[in-house]
């Protein structure tokens, strides 16, 4: 199906977009914050990722694309490091607002400490995998800077929790689930080799990092907005 793609982006992005005007949460005045951390973060990741389509350790099937590319990724995929970012750290601001007063210093250590474990798998499985091997380094490194932050993160272990849930099913489809061919394609020689359902295990590892990296820069922005 042609546009397949992008419209998996349209409905990531659809009902965070409608639902930032509600009155709790009024995502939509921190705009100002999230657009700089999904500039910020969004140019190394698609740098990352022209990298990687350029040796083969991933590729999109042209199949379920509108044939439109920006600095040889398909649109769709550049566009995903906007929508994504936009509707996890929406999750993130809901969280924040719906639940100020959660107890989660127990849930954040084990989240931690299990990143750490699971990235340390992904490097173990991928051995001298590309995707593996820089997916894990940068993962571990990610949780090791939040510990260690002034700016407080108390929230996101349970938004990444939470963000897993669409998580599964958008990139379920990306990668395969409920349709003939992938949308998304991976060289398992560059990657752990094991799948959740259609999932590579390293793609959780690669959205925390991602997620946390919006989350924080989008914190750090909002900060410096409110000092000045």
């Amino acid at each position: 199906m042609k546009g397949l793609y992008l419209l998996l982006d349209a409905i990531t992005l659809f009902f965070p977009l409608v639902l930032s005007f509600d009155q709790k949460v009024a995502f939509f005045k921190t705009w100002r914050a999230l657009f700089p951390a999904i500039l910020i973060i969004g140019i190394p990741f698609l740098i990352w990722d022209v990298w990687f389509t350029k040796m083969g350790v991933w590729g999109f099937n042209p199949d379920y694309l509108v044939g439109f590319d920006i600095v040889n990724l398909p649109i769709e995929e550049v566009l995903f490091f906007v929508v994504v970012p936009y509707a996890c750290t929406f999750i993130y601001a809901c969280v924040k607002a719906y639940f100020p007063n959660l107890k989660l210093r127990g849930l954040n250590k084990v989240t931690y400490a299990l990143m750490i474990i699971y990235a340390l798998a992904i490097m173990i499985f991928g051995f001298g995998g590309w995707y593996s091997t820089l997916t894990g380094v940068i993962a571990i490194a990610v949780v090791l800077v939040l510990q260690r932050a002034k700016t407080n993160f108390y929230y996101l272990p349970l938004s990444f929790l939470i963000a897993l849930v669409p998580f599964f099913i958008v990139n379920g489809v990306l990668t395969g689930s409920g349709i003939e061919l992938p949308i998304v394609w991976y060289n398992d020689l560059e990657n752990a080799g094991i799948r959740l359902f259609t999932i590579p295990m390293d793609d959780i590892a690669y959205a925390w990092v991602l997620l946390a990296g919006n989350i924080a820069v989008y914190e750090w922005v909002l900060s410096r907005k409110k000092k000045s």
